[in-house]
């Protein structure tokens, strides 16, 4: 079994700045970064997942268990980018498997349920699975 980012709106609130306009389970990448500051009024980027097919966003993410192969969750990263409008190629394969692979090593730390927000270049605990 995998261990991987979904949305979620548990725990949304506890930050002044929190926000989730993707809905509960969907895969959640990284947001690129436009600035290294999480707290910044104008731009959410430092401390936001976005989905990867809504490309909405949202500053919690939850570990969940899939059944899928690596390869296989590979592929919605790359269908995904795809779907954006990236030319199919062997370069983007290569970035849709550097950044599933990525998230699953990340995933893999904490048990599922566990609730998480991202700060800059950070992932940090929110809740674990039995404090909610």
């Amino acid at each position: 079994m995998l261990k991987y980012f979904v949305s979620t709106h548990r725990t949304q609130g506890e930050r002044d700045n929190d926000s989730n306009s993707i809905p509960d389970t969907e895969i959640v990448d990284l947001a690129s970064l436009s600035h290294t500051d999480p707290d910044n009024s104008y731009c959410g980027c430092a401390r936001s997942f976005v989905g990867i097919h809504s490309r909405q966003t949202t500053t919690t993410a939850e570990i969940a268990e899939t059944d899928l192969t690596p390869v296989q969750f590979v592929r919605r990263f790359y269908d995904a980018f795809v779907a954006m409008g990236f030319p199919s190629s062997a370069e983007l394969h290569a970035d849709a498997a550097n950044a599933a692979t990525e998230l699953l090593r990340l995933a893999a730390m904490w048990p599922v349920g566990t609730v998480v927000e991202r700060r800059c270049h950070e992932i940090r605990v929110r809740s674990f699975p039995n404090e909610t």
